[in-house]
């Protein structure tokens, strides 16, 4: 008996974007201006393209300037303050090819079926190796593809941190898991949401 260890490390095509215009503390209007034309010309020859951003104001935000760039019609946002039934709505258009551009928080990370994706776009630092992984692993779902993501740097900050995370990536390396120890904070959230659910009497 043998165990035979391939590796598990699945093959990337992971660039990180860094603008012409040089980077600041924050990011200026030029700035935000070429990397809206950058996703939409990286967006243009794809069937689909989902771009991650970390907040949901950002995401309505990026939507809407997509919009703008490639078709109103083209892009959809998607994050935890849209109701169900717009999500669902979003979701079963990017499926089936309707709209070329969906730009997603969090929301869209695992668990949710949306077809095949071609390419991904992250605005922003992913903050974390897992989640940079797992967002540009929505692209690429097919036999022999290779996922391609793009991250997009607004800051300086945020350049150190994309390429760290890169560099982390290519070498193999995860976050460790630690597990907390008697999260008293999370006993509470599910507490006052068991409380909150309830029907009281006046």
């Amino acid at each position: 008996c043998h165990i035979v260890d391939i590796g598990h490390r699945r093959q990337l095509d992971l660039q990180v974007e860094v603008p012409k215009d040089e980077l600041g503390a924050i990011a200026t209007n030029a700035i935000w201006s070429e990397i809206y034309d950058r996703i939409a010309e990286i967006a243009g020859p794809h069937r689909s393209t989902l771009v991650f951003v970390n907040t949901r104001r950002l995401a309505e935000r990026v939507a809407h300037h997509l919009g703008e760039r490639v078709g109103e019609t083209q892009v959809a946002s998607h994050h935890g303050s849209l109701s169900r039934k717009l999500r669902l709505d979003a979701e079963e258009r990017l499926k089936t090819g309707q709209i070329k551009v969906m730009v997603a928080t969090a929301s869209l990370e695992l668990g949710i079926d949306i077809g095949y994706i071609d390419v991904v776009c992250q605005i922003g630092s992913p903050r974390a190796i897992a989640t940079c992984l797992q967002r540009v692993g929505r692209a690429g779902h097919q036999v022999g593809a290779v996922p391609q993501g793009r991250l997009f740097c607004t800051t300086r900050d945020e350049l150190v941190e994309c390429a760290a995370v890169v560099r982390a990536i290519r070498q193999g390396h995860l976050e460790t898991i630690e597990i907390p120890s008697a999260p008293l904070d999370i006993l509470i959230q599910q507490l006052i949401a068991e409380v909150a659910a309830q029907e009281w009497d006046a």
